[in-house]
């Protein structure tokens, strides 16, 4: 009869290597489970072992089977269930190895990584820049000290970032006529004198109006392997001398007035405009054709024409008159015309400017723009043909209202109210290029096909010519069909460019081709976006329409 005892830590021996931890099998008293095995492993000298729960698993089962195996069958053998582990270090970096972390666990019983390893683990790595030492130190004296299988990291090395130049930058030392947008002036009490436009923007001799602010080079970095990061440097660009305009013997960043007018912004330089400087424009003064720009204290009064190839500043209103202007036109108080006849879609008033046209509102006038059309409060029964956007509001998007009229806008209209609870017929053209650049894109395609169809052709030809028998005539045919093939291949090259310009022309036309209303859009009006035309026949809310998904849609406008 087999001789039983307890489960206990005399089963327990180290490996003849001293790398694993033994349990004797034999018979105990007691069932066996992996709970207890554990708690009889806890109580040893070897607890700072890493278990081997397979082992444990597996010891177990032979406990089990044991019990039931006869005196005779019993065999007497040992299972393996920890192992004495050394400290295992490793070391990465990150993508651009400008940061390399080393993570250490903690010895199971085994050896501690000392300072030898880890500097040769380094160096196999080639770590040699920005090495914390401290961090090295603390990280090892940390895993020593730590439990049995315990993972410390630590940053050992970082790598020196490059520092990428900055581009030339100009910056503007005056104000624009644009840029004020005669905004009206406020008074002690805090209210504000929509009468007041404040003083007229002008500049001296010598004046400066623009400080070119250099470029920088930058500076190149390195990784923890002492390899060059390199940097990109700054774009320099000239700071250029723009009309009645010079640079400053003194500072060649600097850009001066070199005669009295009203400055005006370009990419990188300014220009100085002569300017005229006008009480009123009435029959006793006359009307005016200037070049340079026009500085109208007053009114434009009815019948007038004013002509200047730079900006025209208005103060006052422009009243039933004609104006063409070069530059921006900016009307302080507002743009006044009437219907020439009754039914007539001619009015009293027209501007044609090349550049923007800003006032405080316009009725019943005929405005053709380059640029954008910025009306503060309200746009009624006018004819609107803009390059650029329609907006009609105040800074605040509190007031702005387009009733009535026909408007016409390659970058969108953009207002606060659009149209009247009482109906007020208003058309909204945002066909603009849109006929052309589909013109344009059915063009392309069917030359694209012809092309190819071509192409086809010639290799048909190709393999015909390939058949015949090795002669001068084959060579003479051989080498005019390689060059027609070519010629061909480039016109594909060229026609599949134009395509994609074409397909990025019509996103962009279909992201500006939108109007936005900010409180209300109400009955009798139509917009006509792209092939398609919508016509509210209720009203909304804040409403935004353009084109999704290929259909002219109405949907709510969140800010």
């Amino acid at each position: 009869m087999v001789n039983k005892q307890s489960l206990s830590t005399n089963m327990l021996r180290l490996s003849t290597d001293n790398k694993q931890l033994l349990l004797m099998m034999k018979a105990v008293n007691n069932e066996v489970t992996a709970d207890n095995l554990f708690a009889v492993f806890q109580q040893s000298d070897y607890a700072n072992l890493k278990l081997n729960l397979t082992g444990i698993k597996e010891a177990v089962q032979n406990f089990q089977d044991m019990a039931h195996e006869s005196e005779q069958t019993a065999e007497l053998k040992s299972i393996a269930i920890a192992d004495r582990l050394d400290a295992q270090l490793s070391i990465e970096f990150d993508p651009l190895k400008m940061v390399a972390k080393a993570k250490i666990i903690s010895a199971y019983g085994g050896l501690a990584i000392t300072s030898e390893q880890l500097q040769t683990a380094m160096a196999k790595l080639k770590i040699s820049q920005g090495i914390n030492g401290k961090a090295l130190t603390l990280l090892l004296e940390k895993s020593q000290q730590a439990k049995p299988g315990a993972i410390y990291q630590a940053t050992i090395a970082k790598g020196k970032q490059p520092v990428n130049g900055k581009d030339a930058i100009f910056k503007r030392l005056v104000e624009t006529p644009r840029e004020r947008l005669l905004k009206p002036q406020e008074k002690e009490d805090g209210r504000v004198d929509m009468r007041n436009l404040g003083k007229l923007i002008t500049v001296d001799p010598g004046s400066e109006l623009m400080r070119k602010i250099p470029y920088s080079e930058g500076s190149s970095g390195i990784d923890v392997t002492g390899k060059i990061v390199k940097h990109t440097p700054g774009k320099d660009f000239s700071l250029e001398a723009g009309v009645n305009t010079e640079l400053c013997a003194t500072d060649p960043n600097l850009l001066i007035a070199s005669i009295s007018g009203i400055p005006k912004a370009l990419n990188n330089s300014m220009l100085v405009d002569d300017v005229l400087l006008v009480k009123s424009v009435d029959v006793s003064y006359g009307n005016i054709n200037y070049k340079g720009c026009v500085v109208i204290e007053g009114d434009i009064c009815d019948g007038m024409k004013v002509s200047a190839t730079g900006d025209i500043s208005v103060s006052g209103f422009i009243d039933s008159a004609q104006v063409n202007c070069g530059g921006d036109l900016i009307v302080g108080k507002g743009i006044l015309g009437h219907k020439v006849e009754f039914g007539s879609q001619d009015f009293s008033c027209e501007i044609n400017c090349q550049g923007a046209v800003i006032a405080n509102f316009s009725q019943y006038s005929k405005i053709n723009a380059g640029l954008d059309v910025n009306i503060q409060t309200q746009l009624l029964h006018c004819h609107v043909i803009s390059g650029g956007g329609i907006n009609v509001q105040d800074e605040a998007g509190i007031k702005g209202t387009i009733l009535g009229g026909f408007l016409s806008s390659n970058k969108g209209v953009n207002t606060v109210t659009l149209g009247a609870s009482a109906g007020s017929k208003t058309v909204i053209d945002l066909v603009g290029f849109y006929p052309k650049l589909m013109d344009s894109k059915k063009q392309l395609n069917n030359t694209l096909i012809q092309e190819q169809e071509k192409l086809q052709s010639l290799i048909v030809a190709q393999r015909k010519i390939d058949q015949l028998p090795l002669s001068e005539k084959k060579q003479v045919l051989d080498a005019r069909l390689m060059l027609t093939k070519e010629e061909v291949k480039k016109q594909l090259l060229i026609l599949k460019s134009e395509q994609e310009k074409n397909l990025v022309e019509l996103q962009l036309y279909f992201e500006n081709a939108k109007v936005i209303t900010q409180k209300g859009l109400y009955s009798d009006v139509a917009i006509s976006i792209g092939r398609d035309s919508f016509r509210a026949a209720r009203s909304y809310g804040p409403t935004k329409v353009s084109v999704k998904n290929n259909k002219l849609l109405a949907e709510p406008y969140l800010k």
